[in-house]
């Protein structure tokens, strides 16, 4: 070891952050003084301000606002990026179980055959003993795969592949009649751009049925008029009858009976 070898710690002072405690270790004068304690003392200096930054104080203080704001991203290792994959192969797996679940509980209503259990077993019985679950649940369900089935049978002999993959995406599509379930898929399809989600099916099948019911409200304002007129051609029709009856035998004119006839004869026809 070269005698002049010294070591310096710099330590912050605890009573005085503004300076710093600077140990200094020195050996032994010579080789011959081995066993000799080196010396060793303390001494005070400023603090020194690198330029730009503050007291060393400050420095920590700076650096530990800066570990804050890194804690936004976050790091993840390797084995987090398998555990990721792993739980989302769970997920692809079965998020379309409620159409496997569906098609078994329709079979069993189908054919009562839960009564192999009991003879007096009803279906919504069986649901709740059996599996936990209300009837609104069960027939849920089964509303649901009856509905993708429906999309099925029409739309993938077209070419269609994508089809709902979880209960919330066909739920609102249960509301509607078979045909619109159709309809209303298509749009969904088209506007998705290939990112489906329960929102946009149930804005569209709400879409859909506000354009039926106002369709359904035209056509009965328009048979509501149509009954009317008809009504008030059968009224018509029937003061001419009672017309013609009113008339006294001796009084009837040929000409005149032509007529209430004639009239009567154009009523219907237009009815007609």
């Amino acid at each position: 070891m070269s005698e002049t070898t010294t070591w310096e710690s710099p330590v912050m002072n605890r009573f005085n952050p503004q300076t710093l405690e600077v140990v200094v270790v020195k050996p032994p004068a010579s080789k011959e003084a081995g066993g000799v304690t080196p010396e060793t003392k303390i001494e005070t200096v400023e603090n020194p301000k690198p330029q730009g930054v503050g007291t060393l104080k400050d420095q920590i203080k700076v650096e530990s606002v800066e570990t804050n704001k890194s804690r936004d991203v976050f790091v993840f290792s390797e084995a987090d990026k398998v555990l990721l994959a792993t739980q989302e192969r769970v997920i692809a797996q079965y998020i379309g179980a409620f159409l496997l679940v569906g098609e078994a509980l329709a079979i069993i209503k189908g054919r009562d055959l839960q009564r192999l259990l009991d003879p007096r077993l009803t279906f919504d019985e069986y649901c709740s003993k059996k599996w936990g679950f209300g009837q609104a649940y069960a027939y849920r369900l089964i509303s649901g795969y009856e509905c993708v089935a429906n999309l099925k049978a029409h739309m993938a002999p077209q070419g269609v592949v994508v089809f709902p993959t979880n209960e919330a995406q066909v739920r609102p599509l249960t509301s509607l009649p078979p045909k619109d379930q159709l309809k209303a898929w298509d749009q969904v399809l088209k506007k998705a751009d290939g990112n489906v989600t329960a929102t946009l099916v149930f804005n569209i099948v709400k879409g859909v049925s506000a354009k039926k019911s106002d369709k359904s409200s035209a056509n009965e304002k328009a048979g509501g008029a149509g009954a009317n007129a008809e009504q008030e051609k059968l009224k018509a029709i029937a003061k001419l009858v009672e017309k013609g009856l009113s008339v006294k035998p001796a009084n009837r004119s040929i000409k005149e009976l032509i007529g209430i006839l004639t009239k009567i004869q154009n009523l219907l026809a237009a009815k007609s």
